[in-house]
Order: C-alpha cells, then sequence, then structure tokens
C-alpha cells in the first residue's frame, strides 16, 4: 500500500509541475511587456511548489539525499545538543536528522523512517541519538554519523520524551527558506499564482482597450 501511496505522489507531483511550467511557458508571448513579471512569477510557482512536493518526497525516502546534503533548516522546533556541543536538528518535514557543530557548520544528515510524520529527537550522555517516531511506533538509535545502532518498536501506552527542546533559527539563505517550511513553499506558490492572475488581468484588459473602436 505504502508503495502504491509514493508511486501516485511522483506521478502527482511530476504531472502536475509540467502542467503548470507548460501554462507559464504558453503565458509568454513575444513582444509583451509583462514577460519579466511571467517569468518572475512564473519562477516562484515552481520553486515553491517544487519545494513542498520535494519536501513530501524526502519525508516518505522517495527522493533519496546523500548524508553531504544539507537540507534548508530554517526555523526548526526540537533541537537538542550532543555530549560535544553539537546541535542534532530535527526536519521532521523532510524526514531528515542534521548535525551542526558548535558554530553551526553542516556536518552530515540522514533520511529517517518516519513514515512522513512527526519525530522527537533525544540525545543521552552515552553520545548515541534516540529518535522516537509518531507513525509506526519505532525507536531508532544512531551514531553521531548517521550509522542505525537499533531499531525496534515501542508499545501504544508508551509516553513520549517530554520535549525540552526550542525554537532554533538555524542559519539559512534566504532562498532556502522557501524550502525549510512547506507552509512558506505552499505560500510562495500561491503568491506566484495570484500574480500570474493579475498579469492575466491586466493583460485582458489592455486588449479590450486597444479593440475598442
Amino acid at each position: 500500500m505504502r508503495l502504491l501511496f509514493d508511486l501516485l505522489l511522483v506521478l502527482f507531483a511530476g504531472f502536475w509541475l509540467f502542467q503548470v511550467s507548460r501554462g507559464i511557458r504558453r503565458s509568454l508571448k513575444r513582444g509583451e511587456k509583462t514577460n519579466w513579471v511571467v517569468a518572475a512569477m512564473g519562477l516562484l510557482v515552481l520553486t515553491g511548489f517544487g519545494g513542498f512536493f520535494a519536501a513530501a518526497l524526502a519525508a516518505e525516502g522517495i527522493l533519496k539525499l546523500p548524508n553531504s546534503f544539507e537540507w534548508p533548516a530554517g526555523y526548526v522546533e526540537g533541537v537538542k545538543t550532543l555530549p560535544d556541543g553539537k546541535s542534532v536538528v530535527p526536519l521532521e518535514p523532510s524526514g531528515r536528522l542534521q548535525i551542526y557543530d558548535p558554530n553551526w557548520r553542516f556536518l552530515r544528515g540522514w533520511h529517517v523512517d518516519a513514515h512522513a510524520g512527526r519525530f522527537r529527537v533525544e540525545c543521552p550522555s552515552s553520545g548515541l541519538i534516540e529518535v522516537y517516531t509518531g507513525r509506526g511506533n519505532h525507536h531508532y538509535t544512531y551514531k553521531e554519523n548517521g550509522q542505525m545502532v537499533s531499531s525496534m518498536t515501542y508499545s501504544e501506552g508508551f509516553s513520549w520524551p517530554p520535549e525540552e527542546g526550542s525554537y532554533i533559527v538555524v542559519p539559512t539563505t534566504p532562498i532556502g527558506w522557501v524550502f525549510s517550511s512547506p507552509f512558506i513553499s505552499w505560500s510562495a506558490g500561491v503568491l506566484g499564482f495570484i500574480g500570474l492572475a493579475l498579469v492575466k488581468k491586466f493583460t485582458n484588459r489592455t486588449a479590450n482597450q486597444s479593440v475598442r473602436p
């Protein structure tokens, strides 16, 4: 069932983005002064919704990313600290765990099979990283290098560790913020659609005025 869902997600994302890009290309008309606005709004649409779908595909484990890849983190909740001062950053929207040194320099990251759901991180004094998932009731234990030490399930009555981590803004590039949150990605895409609609309305009004006697 999950394989079927993953396949449908890939097909839907690919087909939808293809149709949107084709529509934007058709909106670019030779000689139109508004072409630059159409291009800018179209880029915003593709970047926003592309980021939204990319995060979903990464969370499902469909989009395979190397440990050296840093997903833009942005504003994150539940960040924990290892005994040596490194920060463990859980990125639930993209299903990743990323490690940063005390100066917030990215070190590595890896996928957490949380079934595209929420997960919580604990960093005991042993130096290991404990991850508890909301879906599937998984309890993973990792080394700092991303190697999984153990994988087990916990009972339905298990009480999650109390959330003691705080919200932290991880240094992120301006364009990276678009990909750091599904809400921001979706908002960027919607803003682009609104811009395209306004351009189309303006173009149609100008054309109607030009044909009037």
